[in-house]
């Protein structure tokens, strides 16, 4: 039902003329007594008396008088309710991203942001890989940047941002390969960092994982403590050249071979992007994001 008719016809009663309610409003005559016809023709019902002196209500709406009423204010109430969250969705955008990237980009990109839109304030939430995309999908993100997933990334718009290098972590012993081979991993303890980043690393065992897996030790372990035990001979990993730059522990972090990356994406909701401070903010990391990693 058009509450616009509704609102028309008790206008039209206030004013107790069709051509004053028309001109108030801004309609033409005749274009408001198609209106009353029409929401008289909707009811099936006769509201509206018309003679020569005005129009008044008929029996039958003066009976459905406080109804009516009472839809107009709740329609008001219901379009104020829905600006609040229009203004909200404006003024605050969570934001979803590794450790690594909250250290390594997001105080550069959130200066940037500020000074281009102070009026938005992002609130960030550190997380895993499932983790982040799970709270994108159920509306507890606005954005979250993460490592492409294709099994995951349903529904979502994901934006390439950078490629992050994998990198095979040794122990300190003897000098540094200049690249590490895939297959030198076999026999050896592996520690696999947590946060869900073996979805990362699984798929470049893919060939030969069942080879792997009997040493294979999955950890609840964080980037620098598995760095922390590679220094100290417990084992070998692999982690990011994001992730390395942080990390102080005197290991062997070197390119494998053949090479390897975790694509990361700024992953929005399909539905999301017409939101105009989310696109905004996603210029602000594309931008300031490249030339960090030119």
């Amino acid at each position: 039902m058009d509450t616009k008719k509704i609102a028309a016809l008790l206008a039209a009663v206030e004013k107790g003329s069709l051509t004053a309610a028309a001109q108030e409003l801004g309609y033409t005559q005749s274009g408001l007594t198609h209106m009353m016809n029409a929401l008289e023709n909707e009811f099936s019902l006769n509201l509206l008396v018309r003679s020569k002196s005005g129009v008044h209500l008929s029996p039958a709406g003066q009976r459905l008088l406080p109804q009516m009423r009472k839809l107009l204010a709740s329609t008001q109430e219901l379009e104020e309710a829905a600006g609040q969250l229009r203004e909200q969705s404006v003024t605050t955008l969570r934001l979803g991203a590794y450790a690594s990237v909250a250290r390594q980009w997001i105080p550069s990109v959130l200066a940037e942001f500020r000074r281009i839109s102070p009026e938005t304030d992002v609130v960030m939430d550190v997380g895993g890989i499932v983790e982040l995309y799970d709270k994108l999908k159920n509306d507890e993100l606005d954005c979250a940047i993460v490592s492409y997933q294709e099994p995951l990334c349903q529904g979502l718009s994901m934006i390439p941002l950078a490629d992050d290098a994998l990198l095979a972590i040794l122990p300190p012993d003897g000098d540094a390969p200049a690249a590490f081979p895939l297959s030198g991993f076999e026999g050896k303890e592996f520690l696999m960092p947590s946060f869900g980043f073996d979805l990362d690393i699984d798929p470049l065992f893919a060939s030969g994982l069942e080879k792997l897996a009997s040493r294979v030790r999955h950890t609840n372990l964080d980037d620098a403590a598995i760095a922390s035990m590679v220094a100290h001979g417990l084992g070998v990993s692999i982690l990011s050249s994001l992730i390395m730059r942080d990390i102080h522990d005197p290991v062997h972090a070197v390119p494998l071979e053949p090479p390897a990356v975790r694509r990361l994406c700024i992953a929005v909701r399909e539905h999301s992007q017409s939101d105009r401070s989310l696109r905004r903010f996603v210029r602000c990391v594309q931008s300031t994001v490249g030339k960090m990693e030119k």
